[in-house]
């Protein structure tokens, strides 16, 4: 099972700026294994060696990024002693590649820096449960909300994820001082 609300606080943590980089882990069983990740296209992909000793009825898979268990697998089936090889994938469906940029980068430690850039003239963030979500302060009513996300790699390169769309107009009669648009990621 895999836990959404630590995947967006691990996402959460990078885009704040806390937090650049996880390293990936996994208990097999018991048996700590460190994992090798890798990232392309909202996927991630962990890969890892070990052992059983003897037979084992079934398996039990901890999946962790840092100190977040992320996922929990359980695999009903017996498996002779030997020496495996586990893969791991895990896609992240968002279409602003803003979290699985933010989780993949920071995974795989490629991230160097992050900056977010909006067409509001202040933003916050906060992460409740499994949402972040951007609160997008206007001094007048936009006619469409933007959010850009650049990640600074540890190459020098960078890659964007980036949300924008167009705000319904205000209805007739309405004055606005302050607008506050949420934004919400899940």
């Amino acid at each position: 099972m895999v836990y959404l609300d630590k995947l967006m606080s691990i996402a959460y943590l990078v885009l704040f700026g806390t937090i650049k980089s996880y390293n990936a882990t996994a208990m097999i069983n018991g048996q700590p294994i460190g994992l090798t990740p890798s990232y392309s296209s909202g996927a991630i992909t962990l890969t890892g060696s070990f052992s059983l000793p003897s037979q084992a009825n079934s398996l039990q898979i901890l999946v962790y990024f840092g100190n977040y268990e992320v996922d929990s697998i359980q695999i009903s089936q017996s498996v002779p002693a030997g020496s495996y090889t586990i893969v791991y994938v895990l896609t992240i469906q968002d279409s602003t590649n803003i979290i699985n940029n933010a989780i993949g980068l920071s995974i795989t430690s490629q991230l160097s820096s992050v900056s977010i850039s909006t067409n509001a003239n202040n933003y916050d963030m906060t992460f409740t449960g499994f949402m972040i979500t951007f609160y997008l302060i206007y001094q007048s009513y936009p006619s469409s909300v933007s959010i850009k996300v650049t990640f600074t790699l540890t190459n020098s390169n960078a890659v964007t994820g980036s949300y924008s769309t167009n705000v319904p107009s205000l209805p007739s009669g309405y004055s606005e001082y302050i607008t506050v648009i949420p934004v919400t990621f899940y």
